[in-house]
Order: structure tokens, then C-alpha cells, then sequence
């Protein structure tokens, strides 16, 4: 699977409410700088070694490691909204 779309993917079934507006290789191609968005209209950027990410796509250990730096990105874009309980 292309590596944009695999996280693309994963940020999707993590957090639906944001997106990846951008994945760019970084440092000679040893880091992925993914930039994602939500409803709070900010942007936020992380970096991923290229190893875990390539690991990701075919281990679960990885994968969990590459969500984990995801969701953290994520939960910077995305606001949320009480359920009315006090």
C-alpha cells in the first residue's frame, strides 16, 4: 500500500473528524512529516521514522506505536464537544 494513503487510512479509523492534508519525506527520506487538520482550523504537524512507518504496515506493534503518534497529533485538530451532562 502507497504510504499516504496507509496513513491516511489509520488517521481515519483513529480519530474521523481529522485529516491528512499533507505526508512529505524529510531528512534524505528517514522521516515522514505528516500535516493534519480538524474542526478546530489549526494545523498540526508530527514526525514518523520511515522505518516504523514501513513497519506499521506489516506489524501490529509498529502500528500501534505509529497510531499512538497519530491520535496525539490528531487530538490537537480535532475539537470536542460535551454531551450536555454536567
Amino acid at each position: 500500500m502507497e504510504t499516504g494513503a496507509f496513513l491516511r487510512d489509520l488517521v481515519t479509523k483513529l480519530e474521523p473528524n481529522a485529516t491528512v492534508v499533507g505526508v512529505e519525506e524529510a531528512q534524505g527520506g528517514d522521516l515522514y512529516r505528516v500535516r493534519l487538520a480538524g474542526t478546530t482550523g489549526v494545523e498540526a504537524h508530527c514526525e514518523i521514522p520511515r522505518g516504523d512507518v514501513e513497519a506499521a504496515e506489516r506489524w501490529g506493534e509498529a502500528r500501534r506505536r505509529v497510531a499512538t503518534a497519530l491520535k496525539r497529533c490528531a487530538d490537537d485538530v480535532v475539537a470536542r464537544v460535551g454531551d450536555g451532562r454536567a
